[in-house]
């Protein structure tokens, strides 16, 4: 008969297979929610259709107006803001400025086409911990939705 740590420590035991690589990953959006602003509504149905598909609750606006008005009614209900950068009323970074000040530990995400019009001292002086490129793929979403959750600002 073996003993319970000849058991546990057998490589072949299934209670000492390797973690799912996605274990951490799950653990990360448990729960999370997610305040999303564009005001392409084709990208934004897009997006937060994958946002949903990763696991996220989604809160979704159209506007910087709508998206300050909500997070500041609201700003605890909140794990992290993901913005447009290039949008008619409000640009992106004005938003994070708006919404760090009312909460600076959220991360702030900002998605852009064009990364030069956003340097990286602009976008941490207005709150943002990551700016991704787009297009971007559903991986680079996760990894950087992970990454900015995980590491904070």
């Amino acid at each position: 008969m073996k003993r319970h740590d000849e058991v546990a420590h057998n490589p072949e035991s299934p209670k000492m297979s390797a973690p799912h690589p996605y274990e951490a990953y799950v653990k990360d959006v448990l729960r999370k929610r997610i305040l999303f602003i564009d005001d392409e509504d084709l990208l934004r149905e897009a997006i937060s259709e994958l946002l949903a598909e990763l696991g996220y609750e989604v809160e979704v606006e159209e506007t910087g107006d709508a998206a300050v008005k909500t997070f500041t009614e609201h700003p605890d209900q909140f794990d992290l803001v993901l913005t447009d950068l290039m949008m008619l009323n409000m640009t992106g970074d004005v938003i994070a400025e708006r919404i760090n000040a009312i909460r600076p530990d959220i991360p702030i995400v900002v998605m852009t086409g064009t990364p030069d019009n956003l340097p990286l001292s602009k976008a941490k002086a207005a709150g943002v911990c990551k700016v991704l490129g787009k297009p971007l793929t559903k991986a680079e979403l996760r990894e950087g939705l992970r990454a900015a959750l995980s590491d904070g600002c």
